[in-house]
Order: C-alpha cells, then sequence, then structure tokens
C-alpha cells in the first residue's frame, strides 16, 4: 500500500508543473525525474524473478501422495475460495466431484487471492483456500484463518495479451514501454500483479536489450491497476487496453479468438506457485477430500489440461 500510495503522489507531482503554467522544459524535466521515481518505488523491494527451475521461494510443501478422496456419507455443502485464475479449472473438478459424490454441493468463490483473505479475516465461511502466490496465503496464516501446513499444487506462467487487432504494435515485451502504449495490470496486491512487476523490473535491469528508460516507460504507460487477473484481461479483450499481463492459463480457447500471446521471456519470466489450506472454522472432512482430489491423478489431470503446470 506504501508503494500505491507513493506512485500516486509521484503522478500528482508530474501534473504539477504543468497546472501552475510552467515552461515545457521544466515540464518534460519534471516528467523525467517523477518517472525515475516512480520505477524506484515498483522496484525498489522486487524479488528476483523465478525461472522454470526454481520453485516459488519460501513457498510450503511440494504435491505429496493424496490420501484417498473420502467425501463424508450423504455428501455436503464444501465452500472453496480460490485464486480468480483458477476459476475455468476448479468449475470443472466442481462438476466432476458432484457427478462422482450424489449429495455434495461444491460452491466456489473466486476473486484476487488477496481479497479473499480479506473476506476470512471478516469472519467469511468456508472449507479450503487455495491461493495464486505465498504472500496471500502467509497472510491467511498469520491471521489464524487456515490451518496445518499448506501444500503447492499447481504452478503458472506469465504472459502478456493484447488484442488481436493489436492496435499498439506490441510484438515483444520490450515493447511494453513505448510511449502512449495502454497498459493495465493487476494491483501490486494481487500476486499476478506483484508478479508482473517482477518480470517487468527485471527487464529494467537489462538496459542492453529493454533500455534505459523501460521501467519508467511502463509506469508511464500503466491505464490502471484492476483487483484480479480476470478484469486485466477483460479489459484486453474490450479493447479498453492495448496490452495487458496475465496467467497464460487465463488464455483459454475462446479468450484466444480475441486477443493475441506475446511470450515473457523466460529469463526475465516469473513462475508462480499455488498453495492450498483448510480453512480454520470449515469442515475438515470435506476440506481434506478436496484437498486430496487436488492433489491426485484426477484433480492433477484437469489443471493439466487447463495449462496449469505441475510441480517439480
Amino acid at each position: 500500500m506504501d508503494r500505491m500510495r507513493g506512485w500516486w503522489v509521484l503522478l500528482l507531482m508530474s501534473a504539477l508543473p504543468a497546472a501552475l503554467g510552467l515552461p515545457g522544459a521544466t515540464v518534460s524535466a519534471t516528467i523525467g525525474v517523477v518517472r525515475a521515481q516512480a520505477s524506484d518505488v515498483r522496484c525498489e523491494t522486487t524479488a528476483t524473478p523465478l525461472t522454470s527451475s526454481t520453485p516459488d521461494a519460501g513457498a510450503p510443501t511440494n504435491v505429496s501422495p493424496s490420501s484417498p478422496v473420502s467425501i463424508p456419507a450423504g455428501g455436503g455443502r464444501l465452500t472453496v475460495f480460490a485464486a480468480a485464475s483458477l476459476t475455468d479449472a476448479f468449475n470443472q473438478m466442481g462438476k466432476d466431484l458432484e457427478a462422482a459424490h450424489p449429495g455434495l454441493t461444491v460452491e466456489f468463490n473466486f476473486a484476487g487471492s488477496q481479497a479473499l483473505v480479506t473476506q476470512l479475516r471478516e469472519g467469511a465461511t468456508a472449507d479450503v483456500f487455495a491461493s495464486a502466490g505465498q504472500e496471500p496465503m502467509d497472510v491467511a496464516i498469520a491471521a489464524g484463518v487456515v490451518e496445518g501446513e499448506p501444500i503447492r499444487f499447481t504452478q503458472n506462467r506469465l504472459v502478456i495479451v493484447v488484442p488481436r487487432d493489436n492496435p499498439g504494435d506490441v510484438q515483444t515485451a520490450a515493447d511494453l514501454g513505448a510511449p502512449g502504449l495502454r497498459l493495465v495490470l493487476a494491483a501490486p496486491d494481487v500476486p499476478v500483479g506483484r508478479y508482473a512487476w517482477d518480470a517487468l523490473c527485471a527487464m529494467g535491469e537489462d538496459a542492453a536489450t529493454y533500455g534505459a528508460e523501460f521501467v519508467g516507460g511502463v509506469v508511464a504507460n500503466v491505464a490502471s491497476e484492476e483487483n484480479n487477473v480476470k478484469a486485466v484481461l477483460a479489459k484486453v479483450r474490450l479493447g479498453e487496453a492495448d496490452a495487458g499481463i496475465v496467467y497464460a492459463t487465463d488464455v483459454t480457447p475462446d479468450v484466444a479468438a480475441a486477443v493475441t500471446v506475446v511470450e515473457i521471456p523466460p529469463t526475465v519470466n516469473v513462475i508462480a506457485a499455488y498453495p492450498v489450506a483448510p480453512v480454520r472454522g470449515g469442515t475438515p472432512e470435506l476440506a481434506q477430500a478436496f484437498i486430496a482430489y487436488l492433489l491426485g491423478p484426477e484433480g492433477q489431470a484437469t489443471l493439466q489440461a487447463f495449462g496449469f503446470a505441475s510441480i517439480p
């Protein structure tokens, strides 16, 4: 939140010279300084991007052999809070579980991971929490809203998406810093937003490839910061943005008809690990049954069918 506040202050500072009628050269110089400062605000606390061979730093236990899926007799109502990027895969799992276990009702609440943690802290009831990153899970652990040791069950990577007609002419990741581009990202407190800035700041460190002013250009291009990855994708599909950064799994077949994917080089891309844990106060039997299914062959096959990658 401090970084967000600092960025908006810097943007207001950039508008002051023009508002006060200062000369154009002064305006340009001020904006240049502000852009450099904004770059520092964005990148000073980012982590080193993760390559496909590097697991998420500080992440919990990997996928392990699961216990048999044991749904209580008579089924019940299973409530799962899950990151928005899991929507399609988890909805399919819910249908499969309900078909296999008469009497079971599976309900999902999909949103940005940080928003889900806030809901749980404020008293929302659920059985399972599946996060798109370790930081929201750490907050949930610290708040005492989850139980046991979280387990990493899948992973994802970032891609750039542009409208099919590509009005911003984005051919490579370096074009995200081109003047006048409308870029939409998730907010920095959303896992995919943090991962996006991790990748962008790593690009900024490679001046030979991306240019010395790359991050400053990206900061100037950010048109909005959304509460979850689905909102980022929606703005690109609607033509309200020239580019956005989302998870690879968000580019489903129907989405692929409306957007074009621009790959982020592996050297600066981020691999996001997803942890899952039972929610305190939920129904333990249902929570453990869902997690066992998620870790088992059927759940893992569904995740991979929707583009997620297995944990090494």
